[in-house]
């Protein structure tokens, strides 16, 4: 599954919290401090409505079981866990000046042409809403995705960082609410899982 994952595929994770679990974890979001900002950070914008705006926690609670369960599916250890709470208010996504229609910024967690220590990233749904979940592209040109994740409460979606993706917008709804993971591998020792594993930007299916 590394390897699959490394070479730029894409794989679901269902039911990755117990049900009781998520249920607690559902009552937490409604309480936790949403900070407002933007996607992308790195772009200046005369206020956040001219960007994407959407609002972020820090939420650390369940870090020790998310790190056991995503080490217990890959079979191997992770580092430098981070994890990010997202809030998307729709309301606001209509009233950006950007014209986001049905998919949000295409962008990739970090350059794929930086092999050395391989990114992957995560993403945790809150909500059940067919197109309100991530899209995957070849490359950040293209105007429609060759794969597509729809969002569903309590499944992991893991792929590469270096993998161009966006998040999607279902109109009918009034929020949007995720948990994204960022992580590395800990260091190899098997060859065939070693810093020559090279990302495919091209189209893999989703497992």
């Amino acid at each position: 599954m590394i390897d699959y994952i490394l070479r730029g595929g894409v794989t679901q994770h269902w039911d990755f919290f117990t049900p009781e679990k998520f249920e607690s974890i559902k009552e937490d979001i409604k309480n936790i401090d949403w900070e407002p900002t933007h996607q992308p950070l790195k772009m200046k914008y005369g206020n956040r409505f001219q960007g994407m705006p959407c609002y972020q926690s820090v939420y650390d609670k369940e870090n020790d079981y998310i790190i056991n369960k995503i080490e217990s599916i890959l079979q191997h250890n992770i580092t430098g866990f981070n994890m990010i709470a997202r809030r998307i208010l729709i309301s606001e996504i209509k009233a950006s000046t950007q014209d986001f229609s049905k998919y949000g910024f295409v962008h990739r967690d970090y350059a794929a042409d930086q092999p050395q220590e391989p990114l992957i990233a995560g993403m945790m749904y809150f909500d059940q809403s067919y197109d309100g979940g991530t899209a995957f592209f070849h490359n950040q040109m293209e105007k429609a995705p060759d794969s597509y994740v729809s969002a569903f409460p309590n499944r992991l979606v893991l792929y590469h960082g270096g993998r161009y993706h966006a998040n999607c917008f279902d109109y009918t709804m009034e929020e949007r609410i995720t948990f994204s993971f960022f992580f590395k591998l800990k260091q190899m020792e098997q060859p065939s899982f070693n810093q020559e594993v090279k990302l495919d930007t091209g189209r893999m299916p989703i497992i």
